[in-house]
């Protein structure tokens, strides 16, 4: 039972409001972590009392089994959920101007990384630099992301931190490394900033020079002929159901992972290290604020220094300190404080636009 059927009082009626009606923008609802992530904030916001509604033009993601949150298939346009919202999040760039158009109300841009700094997006990168000078209230996923917007000139930013549920996601029964021992990278090579063609580069030449090891690897897409080609994984698994990760992680002996800075923040580095996993990790901001002292880093972009580290991560005692350093700093993210921080964002902004004039763009897509 919500605090809204209970008839207890909101912790939001102090602030001069109450249980709020919240509508997140959602271009689709393809199997991408963001999109995970966006789902559990609203998760995580209905315990709270809230009402919140995921909108898109597209189907419900038949992935993710969905709790109390409300799905409406529609066009923005013609959404009654968005019409009747409180607070409206864009979850990508190209809903953002969707959420503006006509709003009477706060209007908030979830980033989960920035799309401007994405070899896929490069053609359209104007118009990315046009939407984020919105007049938006910009939420980042981490601080690491949130300083980096406000260095691009986006600010201000607020940091809301990952959402991240642990259940499941802990170190399995103690067993020997086994032989030669399992290295799972996961991530699409098509997606240029998780770097993982870097990793299976850097692999390659660990190979090449003796190092044993049986390659693991999972993607949102079938292997590319490149990867074919290169005929390094031992085992493919294309699509595995987000419950299975879990099992997935605990049946390697060590993960590599090769987010790049254009990467907003590496969910897979998290899973890993609360599984207690080995965790080798490109050596940048983003990687180092999610691994810390938990982790083993090479130079970001590097196959060679890859190569170079790969074996520290192999032995008995970097898995003995993973199992319990990795655990720790994966302890550090929690979907519930991450609703608490967007609840006093949206408490705030409601209060920011009653002593001034909406601020919704009208008729701009």
């Amino acid at each position: 039972m919500t605090r809204a059927e209970s008839g207890s009082r909101h912790p939001l009626e102090s602030r001069g409001t109450g249980p709020l009606r919240i509508a997140y923008l959602l271009e689709s609802g393809e199997f991408f972590g963001g999109v995970k992530v966006m789902i559990m904030q609203a998760e995580a916001l209905v315990r709270r009392g809230h009402r919140v509604t995921i909108v898109s033009p597209q189907p419900r993601p038949d992935w993710y089994e969905f709790g109390a949150v409300r799905f409406e298939q529609a066009a923005y346009r013609e959404s009654r959920a968005l019409a009747e919202a409180d607070i409206r999040v864009g979850t990508f760039f190209r809903t953002v101007p969707h959420a503006l158009e006509g709003s009477q109300v706060p209007v908030f841009h979830l980033c989960q990384g920035y799309e401007g700094e994405i070899g896929f997006y490069r053609d359209v990168l104007p118009r990315i630099r046009e939407i984020y000078g919105l007049p938006t209230h910009k939420l980042a996923i981490s601080p690491v992301l949130a300083a980096h917007l406000e260095e691009l000139g986006f600010g201000p930013v607020r940091d809301i931190g990952q959402a991240f549920d642990a259940t499941g996601f802990q170190p399995g029964p103690t067993r020997p490394v086994h032989e030669p021992p399992v290295i799972f990278v996961v991530g699409a090579v098509e997606i240029d900033f998780k770097g993982v063609d870097v990793v299976l580069r850097g692999l390659e030449i660990a190979r090449r020079r003796g190092v044993p090891f049986r390659l693991v690897r999972a993607s949102y897409f079938a292997p590319t002929d490149w990867e074919r080609e290169l005929d390094l994984a031992d085992e493919f698994h294309h699509m595995i159901p987000p419950e299975r990760m879990a099992s997935a992680y605990r049946a390697a002996d060590a993960f590599v992972g090769g987010s790049r800075p254009a990467e907003g923040f590496g969910l897979p580095t998290l899973e890993a290290l609360a599984c207690g996993l080995p965790a080798l990790l490109s050596d940048n901001p983003g990687q180092r604020d999610i691994g810390r002292n938990a982790a083993w880093y090479y130079k970001d972009g590097d196959p060679e220094s890859l190569a170079d580290a790969l074996p520290g991560i192999l032995t008995e005692a970097a898995r003995v300190r993973a199992r319990v350093a990795g655990p720790a700093e994966a302890a550090r993210y929690d979907t519930d404080r991450v609703a608490e921080r967007l609840e006093a964002a949206f408490a705030a902004a409601l209060i920011e636009a009653r002593g001034r004039p909406p601020a919704g763009v009208h008729g701009r897509m």
